[in-house]
């Protein structure tokens, strides 16, 4: 499977804006090599801030910079913008729902054995999702997360966190998909008995899964959900409507990311028997990445094994 950098398309994306909206600044601590962007530097210098490895003080100044009319686009890696800064974040961008642009890297497990699990970022989405205001994304890949860093800097006027990669994350569409805020998208569709809904880097295992689900006659749909909050509600809900089971998979704590978003969803408005697939409530371990995936049962063994037990415990509950 080919693999593309999304830390890479993070430049990338600032290079296709930084022409037309020069209020754009990048913020780092420390994290100029995290996304590749000395290139960028050295022709917008004056659009760059260094702070070092101080995260919260690179919160905060994000803050200050977009409290005077710029846009900041601070950048480090998943776990530290989402924990170490998190009351920057809350009180500081949040609360006055300030237009600052946070991209987290290391997303998930992913990042296998070269930072180690200190470095993974799987409790990323749940902390963004709590908080008041914060629009939260997950883009499957290298040119989706180029194409969404154009759109959360000229549509989105508010606090922004993007999840990316670890710089060798596989490629799901073709380059020039458009990236679609707000919506749901599938990506493979032989019917709706069961519905596997994903996002992220684990969408081409879950398609893999389908594969061999519908290959043992289940008639099953994928659909990505890169949009985490604010859900795309509707949709959500027009899918299970039509199913008798779903599948979360998500390389994310099950607490707190995609899958609750969906659970909570389905408890208020279309009750379905849904199977959460992530890590559950443990730490992980370092390790690479194919080795985190079978040990924690992101595979397409496991999706597929959890899928044919939702289906054979569904609940009689029909909207």
């Amino acid at each position: 499977m080919k693999q593309k950098s999304t830390r890479r398309a993070v430049t990338e994306g600032l290079f296709d804006v930084i022409e037309e909206d020069r209020s754009i600044v990048l913020v780092s601590s420390d994290s100029v090599g995290v996304i590749k962007a000395q290139d960028f530097i050295e022709k917008f210098p004056s659009n760059f801030i260094e702070v070092g490895i101080s995260e919260q003080a690179a919160m905060a100044i994000s803050a200050g910079i977009a409290s005077c009319g710029m846009t900041p686009v601070y950048v480090s890696y998943a776990v530290f913008a989402t924990q170490r800064a998190c009351e920057q974040l809350r009180n500081a961008v949040s609360y006055p729902r300030l237009n600052v642009k946070v991209i987290g890297a290391n997303g998930g497990m992913g990042s296998g054995e070269r930072e180690g699990v200190t470095h993974q970022g799987l409790e990323d989405l749940g902390i963004t999702r709590t908080i008041p205001g914060i629009t939260v994304l997950s883009p499957a890949d290298a040119g989706q997360v180029r194409q969404a860093v154009r759109a959360i800097t000229e549509k989105i006027d508010g606090p922004v966190y993007l999840r990316i990669g670890s710089g060798r994350d596989p490629e799901f569409w073709d380059e020039d998909t458009p990236f679609e805020f707000g919506k749901c998208r599938t990506f493979f569709d032989e019917g709706e008995e069961l519905v596997i809904f994903g996002h992220g880097f684990v969408l081409p295992c879950i398609k893999l899964a389908c594969r061999e689900l519908s290959s043992r006659g289940v008639r099953v749909r994928g659909v990505e959900v890169s949009t985490i909050k604010p859900l795309p509600e509707n949709e959500v809900l027009d899918h299970l409507k039509g199913c008798k089971a779903a599948l979360v998979v998500e390389d994310h704590t099950t607490i707190g990311g995609l899958g609750s978003a969906v659970c909570e969803t389905s408890s208020a408005l279309c009750p379905r028997r849904i199977i959460r697939i992530g890590l559950d409530d443990q730490f992980s371990e370092s390790g690479t990445p194919e080795e985190l995936f079978e040990k924690y049962g992101i595979t397409v063994h496991s999706i597929v094994e959890k899928a044919e037990e939702a289906l054979s415990n569904t609940l009689s509950i029909r909207s």
